[in-house]
């Protein structure tokens, strides 16, 4: 917002500075129909030669003058020129780091390439799905390069907490009840993602699989997750002066 009143500053000023020379031009246009006008009524011709020759300094005089004038105005306009398109390529470089920075925290919506793991209790699974192994799965997802990750259309944020209660309901963000099937979406290289969660017998697809828990993990080029829609409450974390 100051970036932009400093614009609206500079602009003012630069209409100012451009009536200003407007004025500049009609006065040397009048200074051009007086000298006319004066010469006329001089009789330039029954002037001697050394009175012509002033008369004639004092015009070449007022004209540099005028000239002078105009070119200095002209300056000033070009430095207000390049000083609001400098400002106009500051604010523009200023959105394109605040916009990346609300993508990096999870503030705008985004879609892109990545992986759709889908987790689903089943009866005969050996035991149903806990917050620990979300937490597995984010933490493995992170180590692959995702770059936003939501769980059943909630955004996953760096200050995201999930925790399993006494019976058995996974809570995110301390009051978001997650359910069974739980559709975990990343955005990143699909490649590389599915094969940090493919590792023989020590990823997490066939750690899950060895439990008997029903896992399925596809790709997909056009996934959408939404922004974060909870309030960020920092309560200890203060900027360094």
């Amino acid at each position: 917002m100051e970036e932009k009143k400093k614009i609206n500053k500079a602009t003012l000023v630069l209409s100012i500075v451009s009536g200003a020379i407007a004025l500049v031009l009609i006065a040397s246009m009048f200074v051009q129909f007086r000298t006319v006008s004066e010469s006329k009524e001089l009789n330039i011709e029954g002037l001697r030669d050394d009175e012509l020759r002033t008369q004639i300094a004092s015009y070449k005089s007022k004209y540099e003058e005028t000239m002078e004038q105009y070119n200095a105005n002209q300056n000033t306009i070009n430095e207000y020129e390049t000083a609001i398109n400098e400002n106009k390529e500051t604010t523009e470089l200023l959105d394109e780091e605040i916009n990346q920075a609300k993508s990096l925290l999870g503030l705008t919506d985004v879609k892109g390439s990545g992986v759709i793991v889908t987790l689903t209790d089943t009866e005969d699974a050996l035991y149903t799905y806990i917050a620990d192994d979300l937490i597995m799965l984010l933490n493995e997802l992170k180590y692959a390069g995702a770059e936003a990750i939501s769980i059943n259309d909630n955004r996953i944020i760096n200050l995201a907490d999930i925790v399993t209660l006494n019976d058995g309901l996974i809570i995110l963000y301390g009051d978001v009840r997650l359910t069974s099937p739980y559709v975990v979406k990343a955005i990143g290289d699909p490649t590389y993602l599915m094969s940090t969660l493919s590792i023989k017998n020590s990823g997490y697809i066939d750690q899950m699989k060895a439990n008997g828990m029903a896992i399925d993990v596809k790709q997909d080029n056009n996934i959408e997750i939404g922004a974060y829609t909870g309030d960020l409450d920092i309560k200890y974390l203060k900027e360094v002066e």
